[in-house]
């Protein structure tokens, strides 16, 4: 059985067992997420699928997942230019994203398709999140910052030679 589930703007199509990336959510890595805006479910049924169409939300339909990544994706630049105007800019956006392990989905009468814990060790054995850890911003250098650089980088030439 598979769900068609909105979040952050977007439709993603899920099933349980998938590692879905999505707009950042509020949560910790192991955290349980539920979604209630469910579009579409449909469930194989031989040649015929079963379908279960919202209009537009599907009544009583969840969709169960679990965190299992923070962070930021890849760089993107954004570059702007006019010929001849002596007019560039360049600016960069890193997009917070969430991953998600599906874990069950439930069409809300009665049908539930669950993950099992052997399948999910499977699963998060082989996963290995692509997402890095937001750094540290850049601060401003402030007057005399070279002067302290300075007398910080001679304290730890000094702690160097009286620790050998």
């Amino acid at each position: 059985m598979y769900a068609v589930i909105e979040t952050g703007g977007k439709q993603y199509r899920v099933q349980p067992g998938d590692i879905v990336q999505v707009e950042k959510l509020e949560g910790d890595v192991g955290a349980a997420v539920t979604f209630s805006n469910v579009l579409l479910l449909s469930k194989p049924n031989g040649d015929a699928a079963q379908i279960w169409l919202g209009k537009p939300l599907v009544n009583g339909a969840l969709v169960k997942a679990e965190i299992v990544g923070q962070g930021r994706g890849d760089k993107i630049l954004i570059v702007k230019m006019k010929r001849r105007k002596q007019y560039r800019r360049t600016q960069g956006h890193r997009q917070f994203l969430t991953q998600l392990l599906v874990t069950d989905v439930d069409n809300g009468s009665g049908e539930k398709v669950v993950l099992s814990t052997e399948d999910k060790k499977v699963r998060m054995s082989k996963f290995q999140s692509q997402l890095k850890p937001k750094g540290l911003g850049l601060t401003p250098k402030t007057l005399g910052s070279r002067k302290r650089l300075a007398e910080k980088a001679k304290a730890a030439k000094t702690t160097k030679a009286a620790a050998k």
